[in-house]
């Protein structure tokens, strides 16, 4: 099964330049103490562990379909373990903006997870 790494990466790309919009326009507008530097970082951290999942899914996916499903969910315990662990160390370097990086890594976060369903959900459908 052939996963699409260059679709895949260009959809997560769309998928967090969207939501760094939404998340800039909304704390621009609204919030204008919640701008900070975490809001240009998050999109970075968030495509980088998306990229590495992805890489391992590829991995799972030359042993066949069921050790794909099987690394499918691992590989969504490993990215929230490593986003949860990116979330605290910005919590320890900035601990000022405490609910506007947690609202953004919300934000990210879900839409990483509703693109991630509907990408591998047409992707098993093949």
């Amino acid at each position: 099964m052939e996963l699409g790494i260059r679709k895949y990466a260009l959809g997560v790309l769309l998928c967090v330049l969207i939501v760094e919009a939404v998340a800039l326009a909304l704390a621009y507008f609204l919030y204008p103490e919640a701008l900070s530097w975490q809001l240009f970082v998050m999109p970075v951290v968030f495509y980088v562990v998306a990229m590495f999942g992805i890489l391992l899914l590829r991995h799972f996916a030359k042993k066949g379909d069921r050790s794909l499903v099987s690394g499918y969910m691992a590989v969504r315990g490993i990215r929230l373990v490593l986003l949860v662990a990116f979330l605290l160390v910005l919590y320890i370097v900035d601990r000022q903006s405490v609910k506007w990086v947690t609202a953004a890594f919300v934000l990210f976060y879900i839409a990483l997870l509703i693109f991630d369903t509907i990408y591998f959900s047409k992707t098993m459908k093949k």
